[in-house]
């Protein structure tokens, strides 16, 4: 497979036996559908999303000072879905009382040690790793001057097995190739703000969509990974390389470029079943 664009990415020179004949030209395309009710874990739809407003621990309009709160990008590359998760850090501004966030990008390592089952994981673990990382950020960003200084936090209800429970949630992959068929593409990403605004991808994109409009947008087509303003892909490395990922690929374009099977009329499948068409089905 011969990947025909002006970027590089991850996967266009993980090359084994390809057929040097199929081409992927890569141009953006945008789907303005709503299909994620398609991501389906262990014979159900993933828990607490909504159409609009993603998971429900998520999104609250009384965010405090250096809240902490787990949320995911949704990203796919034949023939599943991935959810990277990501830690939002909410600060609020002095002048306004706005709140607004930022998020960090979480590595296998890190969500793994805090998901282990196996491993004792205490409570002032998670302080020292998690809450230290999303310190050192937020007063990096905030620099004293949007806001005040505060300690990062969980809210406050939210013990381990809370901040255990939340965290799945948006750790997952599904095996989904049903809606590659549906974009007409391999790769995608779930439109997010943070991931292409001031990227490569902003330069002559269309009026930003607005949540619950019409003009809402769903999913990136043919996106380039390494021209995202994140690395989203972070915690999926190892298995992007295992999954044969490239190949993948390759045999989705070969699926939708050959010509569909022409289906054969009632008549042709009479004669083929030994059936002469003026006799055998008279009237008697």
């Amino acid at each position: 497979m011969k990947i025909i664009s002006k970027y590089k990415d991850f996967y266009d020179f993980i090359v084994q036996d390809h057929d040097a004949d199929l081409n992927y030209v890569r141009h953006i395309g945008l789907v303005n559908e709503y299909l994620d009710d398609m991501f389906r874990r262990d014979g159900n739809a993933i828990p607490y999303y909504s159409k609009y407003y993603g998971y429900q621990d998520t999104y609250r309009s009384n965010r405090t000072n250096g809240e902490l709160a787990f949320d995911n990008f949704i990203f796919g590359i034949y023939p599943f879905v991935f959810s990277q998760p990501i830690l939002r850090v909410y600060y609020k501004y002095l002048v306004n009382g706005n709140v607004e966030n930022f998020f960090i990008i979480l590595g296998r390592e890190l969500v793994d040690k805090i998901l282990d089952s196996s491993t004792i994981v205490s409570q002032s673990a998670i302080d020292l790793e998690l809450k230290k990382i999303a310190q050192l950020e937020f007063d990096k960003k905030t620099n004293g001057h949007l806001c005040d200084y505060a300690k990062v936090h969980f809210p406050s209800h939210n013990k381990l097995a809370d901040i255990q429970k939340s965290l799945k949630m948006h750790v997952w992959k599904v095996d989904c190739p049903d809606i590659f068929y549906k974009m007409e593409s391999p790769v995608f990403v779930k439109y997010n703000y943070d991931l292409l605004v001031n990227g490569a991808y902003w330069d002559n994109w269309p009026e930003e969509p607005r949540v619950g409009s019409g003009k809402y947008t769903h999913y990136v087509t043919d996106i380039s990974f390494q021209k995202l303003n994140y690395n989203i892909l972070k915690y999926w490395y190892n298995d992007l390389f295992d999954l044969n990922t490239y190949i993948n690929i390759e045999n989705f374009l070969w699926s939708i470029k050959q010509e569909p099977e022409a289906k054969p009329d009632n008549n042709t499948k009479i004669l083929a079943h030994g059936f002469d068409l003026k006799t055998s089905f008279r009237k008697m």
